[in-house]
């Protein structure tokens, strides 16, 4: 049940949802106008002003000029999606997961195709008198075809602009930043919250849980998990986190007590869902490495673009941030009853901090720039921190930052001087001024 209700969910995310909804609704217009204009109803004086009434071939003429805006559409579509593939090769493959994950983009190819079922189905109802004895020209629907077709050049060129916009750096980092704070506010486990707590993992005994299926684990539905563990009287402990391979004979849980696995192996199975790729949705390490990655790509040697790797790493620090002002994430969710059911591997703050120091270090020893904004965002965590041992790992970085630099006997001391400035001052924002 739980996978049937995760598909249905998934569903209004998918490409092709929004296309095949303006589609129904293009069918739905184009039957609704055909029949007013055969019922013969007499249009009110201001409607009858703005139609245009044409002739059966003059009808036919102008919904399949309309008609045809979609072969322009779609090789638009396909140049874009060219140069998107292209693009992607330098800034990663998130451009194309972009592309077909933008509303923008859906609604777009959504009114277009559906423009050409409309012409379609309301072509079909014109008649000559050579036919059958009696012309029909559906005027409102071939005047709101004219409509149609005037909104899709509209959109047609606001879409050339968007694509132009959403292949640029600056927009991709900024929505990677954004996927990357949403993923770290969303799947924060707080203590504070009644039905969440933070308790050592029990490790001995139980019984192991496979999941029968291989992949990446992309989601789990926690609290649903937690009803079902309370039904079977047992407790569950996840081996597994979500952006983790499993392979489908790999323990991916332990259950307890043992004699209880089999009834909690087919829930567990119904509400931890894999897929072939990884995804942002509850994977946070996953939502960081997009914006880190960015940074690493800017700096590989084919690519040499310290800017962008400046900008990345100043993306990163708003979801860094966000994670450092908290204390360590709960472990344990308990049911109603307050009874501990199911134990989480949650990602620890230490991990979002260590990431783009990690990632980036081997990549840019020998840039000053980046280098400085490394320490820059070092000093940052530092400021912000809930916890000491977190702060003191953010020097920690910038040690290893120093013994590693390899730069000329100019940057060097400079990179130094920096170093020493961003220990001695606050780089926190000032108090507003009364």
């Amino acid at each position: 049940m739980g996978r049937l209700v995760t598909f249905l969910r998934e569903i209004p995310g998918k490409f092709w949802f929004i296309p095949i909804v303006c589609i129904l609704i293009a069918i739905a217009f184009a039957q609704s106008l055909v029949t007013i204009d055969q019922s013969g109803l007499t249009y009110p004086e201001p409607i009858r002003g703005f139609l245009v009434e044409v002739g059966v071939d003059g009808a036919r003429a102008l919904l399949s000029s309309v008609a045809t805006f979609l072969g322009v559409a779609g090789t638009a579509f396909s140049i874009t999606i060219s140069v998107v593939s292209t693009a992607s090769t330098t800034y990663g493959p998130r451009l194309v997961r972009n592309f077909m994950r933008d509303r923008n983009n859906q609604l777009v190819l959504g009114v277009l195709v559906a423009t050409f079922v409309y012409t379609l189905l309301v072509l079909r109802t014109i008649h000559s008198a050579s036919d059958d004895g009696a012309a029909f020209v559906p005027h409102l629907a071939v005047n709101f075809a004219i409509v149609l077709g005037t909104i899709d050049v509209l959109l047609f060129v606001w879409f050339i602009h968007h694509i132009a916009e959403s292949v640029q750096v600056e927009t991709l980092s900024d929505n990677a930043r954004a996927d990357f704070e949403r993923t770290v506010r969303d799947n924060f486990l707080d203590t504070d919250e009644r039905r969440i707590e933070s308790h050592d993992v029990p490790t001995e005994g139980g019984a192991s849980i496979t999941l029968g299926r291989s992949g990446y684990l992309v989601r789990v539905d926690r609290w649903a998990l937690v009803q079902d563990m309370e039904q079977c009287k047992a407790r569950l402990r996840l081996l597994k986190r979500t952006g983790d391979q499993v392979m489908a004979d790999e323990p991916v849980a332990v259950v307890w007590p043992p004699e209880h696995a089999a009834e909690a192996q087919a829930q567990v199975r119904d509400h931890l869902h894999v897929a072939p790729s990884r995804s942002t949705s509850q994977d946070v390490r996953f939502a960081q490495q997009q914006v880190v990655e960015l940074a690493v790509r800017a700096m590989s040697p084919g690519t040499n673009d310290p800017y962008t790797a400046i900008n990345a790493i100043e993306q990163v620090t708003y979801g860094v941030l966000a994670a450092v002002k908290r204390p360590g994430s709960g472990n344990t969710l308990l049911d109603d009853d307050l009874a501990h059911r199911v134990y989480v591997r949650p990602v620890t703050v230490q991990e979002i901090v260590d990431m783009p120091f990690d990632h980036l270090r081997p990549f840019c020893t020998q840039t000053r720039s980046v280098l400085e904004a490394l320490v820059d965002l070092a000093a940052r965590i530092r400021e912000a921190a809930e916890d000491p041992d977190v702060a003191a790992s953010a020097d920690r970085h910038v040690d290893h930052l120093v013994a590693t630099a390899d730069l000329d006997e100019r940057d060097h001391p400079a990179f130094l001087a920096h170093v020493a400035l961003s220990r001695r001052h606050s780089v926190t924002a000032p108090p507003a001024q009364p």
